[in-house]
């Protein structure tokens, strides 16, 4: 018994002599042979303001993406956000595709449909962006030059293309605003609905995706029904492509409008309805798809006039940073809208007032999301990124992500409402002299591609939530 009772006091002793750390906070988070010599610090960034994303010209091609955004929303934060697609159509009935459709009579047009297929699917992570119950008005144009599969297109901004003379212009693609090639002319009113079409066999059970049908006008159809049917190149000569937008929807407050995902590719597609002269009682169809080769890409226009007048604030002096040493929000935006900008220089300054070296343990950049209010937070009509992205700085802008990105994390953590990052290779860095950026760009995980956007707290003082760059370290030898 005695002995027991001097091996407890021995040990009473040892862990009484133990060094603490300067703060327990994240002890846990530390593996145990850390936690010894581990001392904790945190920074909020010194400057903290939102802009227009720096990487506006995200690439936008046919090979990003099988599903583009569509929609207009009047976001009561962000404010009006217009997603349109161009894209162009092939038709696989010639030698090289499936081969030549052969009629065995005269084929005479009933009409012409397009077809987009909403990329939903219930019980997934599938997004649809503000109110889908609100209407929202759809137009279709021609364009006027091709767009090509071997060019690289953006989503937003100006974009190069080809006129008939070969010449390379940077505008706006054109389309004739003076031809809606919908029936009668007229735009088409519809609300997103997300609910799976029953199957039209009764012997199938495959359901159709969820889509919106707009009838083509007739004149449309048959300059291209039946002569292009069997000529892919002769198609594409007469048809260069459609302007697909929703940018004339009227979207007085509270009528916030969605943005939301079209798959483009063989689930959209323009249907031509025929007959033969000698079965009409026979209905046929025959597809022209927006997939394989075909061009299709989102262009998002941004209205930052309707914005909250502290993102305006922000984003008007473009080049003036002075004034944001103080912000109660950032502001985080897909569809290439908004970013926000991250400065620490008060943790270079006091690393290099340390007497002595240190070696960092853990280093992790904290994000917490506002839930002040509904239009902060609203996972409604609002659902929040499912990751973000963390850039560092060079001479000429952010320069990709600054941690490896498998490890790094900025996946939103729903349970505690936040996004971390993992940066000690970019504190330790830091440490060592061998780079004196602490500027840091954050944007929503590929920004041209997604439509979700984010409220988080900024770096004052009264601010609930606000940025924390939280570091472990352990002391080092003396400065020489």
């Amino acid at each position: 018994m005695l002995k027991k009772g001097l091996i407890l006091f021995v040990c009473v002793l040892l862990v009484a002599a133990c060094k603490k750390n300067d703060s327990p906070v994240g002890i846990g988070l530390l593996p145990a042979n850390d936690i010894i010599n581990a001392k904790y610090i945190e920074f909020t960034p010194d400057i903290a303001y939102s802009t227009y994303n720096w990487n506006n010209y995200r690439v936008a091609s046919t090979k990003l993406s099988n599903s583009q955004l569509l929609g207009s929303m009047n976001d009561p934060v962000f404010g009006r956000t217009d997603a349109s697609i161009y894209c162009s159509f092939e038709t696989d009935y010639s030698n090289t595709g499936l081969g030549q459709l052969t009629f065995t009579s005269t084929p005479s047009l009933d009409s012409a449909v397009l077809v987009l297929s909403y990329n939903y699917q219930p019980g997934t992570s599938t997004i649809f962006v503000g109110d889908t119950t609100n209407p929202l008005s759809l137009d279709v144009y021609p364009l006027l030059y091709n767009i090509s599969p071997d060019s690289t297109y953006f989503s937003t901004g100006n974009n190069y293309y080809y006129t008939a003379t070969g010449t390379y212009n940077k505008a706006p693609i054109p389309y004739d605003a003076s031809q809606r090639l919908t029936y009668n002319g007229q735009s088409v009113s519809f609300t997103p609905h997300l609910n799976y079409y029953p199957p039209i066999k009764k012997d199938t059970t495959a359901y159709l995706l969820p889509n919106v049908r707009i009838k083509l006008s007739s004149q449309f159809a048959e300059s291209l029904f039946p002569s292009c049917v069997n000529d892919n190149s002769k198609f594409q000569q007469l048809f260069k492509g459609l302007y697909i937008t929703t940018k004339h929807s009227i979207l007085p407050q509270p009528s916030y409008g969605s943005i939301f995902f079209v798959y483009m590719n063989t689930y959209s597609y323009i249907m031509f309805y025929y007959h033969l002269e000698n079965n009409p009682t026979a209905p046929l169809q025959l597809p022209f798809y927006c997939g394989g080769y075909s061009t299709r890409f989102s262009h998002f226009k941004h209205d930052y006039g309707l914005a909250s007048s502290d993102l305006q604030s922000q984003l008007s002096p473009m080049y003036d940073t002075t004034r944001y040493n103080a912000t109660n929000n950032l502001y985080v935006q897909g569809c290439a809208g908004v970013g926000a900008v991250l400065k620490f220089p008060g943790l270079l300054s006091w690393m290099q007032s340390l007497p002595y070296n240190i070696a960092i343990n853990k280093a992790e950049l904290l994000l917490k999301t506002d839930m002040s209010n509904n239009d902060f937070y609203n996972l409604t009509n609002y659902p929040l990124p499912g990751r973000l992205y963390l850039q560092g700085d060079t001479m000429g802008g952010p320069k990709a992500l600054i941690e490896d990105p498998y490890n790094f994390g900025g996946f939103y953590d729903l349970s505690n409402n936040q996004y971390v990052f993992e940066i000690p290779n970019t504190v330790s860095q830091l440490a060592r002299g061998t780079t004196l950026s602490t500027k840091f760009y954050l944007t929503q995980y590929n920004n041209a591609t997604f439509q979700e956007r984010l409220v988080i707290g900024g770096n004052t003082a009264t601010t609930p939530r606000p940025v924390k760059l939280r570091i472990w370290y352990t002391q080092l030898t003396s400065k020489k």
